[in-house]
């Protein structure tokens, strides 16, 4: 599989990263990868070795040596999802208002 979904995420992988990339860093021992601003249920990946995230232009992007845990901080919510080793970009869901002809990043 190359495409990952966690509730409004999209996990894709790439074959390479891009330049000039800013290496991210984990908070509390995670990631926050989907901000909630409505539930609070943040969309997260734990850190780990082997585990390292970026970010350009706000796109996050992971290079994970070893598998990588994507979780919600209300474990009821979502199953935790293991990523394979790779390099992936990090993307939220886009939705469409067709009475506004707007797209917009999903909301949770």
């Amino acid at each position: 599989m190359d495409t990952y979904f966690h509730g409004e995420v999209l996990i894709t992988k790439i074959s390479k990263l891009p330049e000039g990339l800013k290496k991210v860093s984990a908070k509390d021992m995670k990631w926050i990868v989907a901000d909630s601003e409505n539930t609070g249920n943040h969309h997260c990946v734990k850190e780990a070795d082997g585990v390292e995230l970026y970010e350009k232009d706000g796109v996050l992007y992971m290079q994970n040596e070893s598998p990588a845990e994507v979780f919600c901080v209300d474990t009821a919510r979502h199953d935790t999802e293991i990523i394979p080793p790779g390099i992936w970009e990090i993307n939220r869901a886009n939705e469409h208002d067709y009475l506004s002809d707007m797209t917009r990043k999903v909301a949770d």
